[in-house]
């Protein structure tokens, strides 16, 4: 894993939800659209998708995941999901996942009103997180909420509210979490926290791709 500590410029861009953004398991119960009878939706269509480099503002981290760890995501050996304190309430913690799939788990419709979601994503194993935590939230914490065993501390961000953290579970599949150390973080300056409440919306990538849809 490498680490280091870089200063951003404020960014006024907008924070729309991006396609293959991962959704939270209430929006995948509900419908928005009136004539959508489907009742069962397919969780791996829904995991977040490989990047050049992952910037996230309001955590004040950004990262880069190996090649190979980027073939097995777009394999769906990998699933990359997200998870945040809830969004009307003071933030406690937000972080990324990532998770090995089986080729059971890849191809699973799940129903979206019978906590179909919530059982597939709990069956996944967790190779390690991305994420920040409330200063001073002990390790013992940090690994129920994240199902990791280890834990590196990368800094304190940049408003010196939240410890950053790289987690990983030692039990994960080897090649896996080999290659998932090798992920490049660096902490960068903090935004402050969107009006909606949200703090995983992404900046725009290095290609220049608009990380949320306007």
């Amino acid at each position: 894993m490498s680490l280091s500590t870089v200063g951003c410029k404020k960014s006024n861009e907008s924070n729309k939800i991006k396609e293959g953004q991962s959704i939270s398991s209430e929006e995948k119960g509900t419908s928005t659209n009136k004539k959508d009878k489907n009742t069962t939706f397919k969780p791996s269509d829904y995991t977040l998708k490989t990047k050049k480099e992952y910037v996230y503002e309001y955590l004040g981290l950004k990262f880069k995941l190996s090649n190979k760890f980027k073939k097995y995501m777009n394999d769906k050996k990998i699933a990359m999901l997200d998870d945040q304190s809830p969004i009307d309430k003071e933030l406690k913690y937000a972080f990324l996942t990532f998770n090995k799939m089986t080729k059971e788990q890849k191809k699973a419709v799940v129903n979206k009103k019978e906590g179909g979601y919530e059982k597939w994503e709990n069956g996944l194993k967790r190779i390690g997180t991305i994420g920040i935590f409330e200063k001073n939230t002990s390790e013992e914490k940090i690994s129920k909420m994240t199902k990791c065993d280890t834990h590196t501390k990368i800094g304190v961000s940049s408003d010196g509210k939240y410890d950053c953290y790289f987690s990983t579970n030692s039990g994960s599949e080897i090649k896996l979490l080999n290659e998932f150390k090798k992920t490049e973080i660096q902490i960068i300056e903090k935004k402050e926290r969107p009006k909606n409440g949200f703090v995983l919306s992404e900046k725009t990538d290095l290609e220049n791709t608009e990380a949320f849809k306007k």
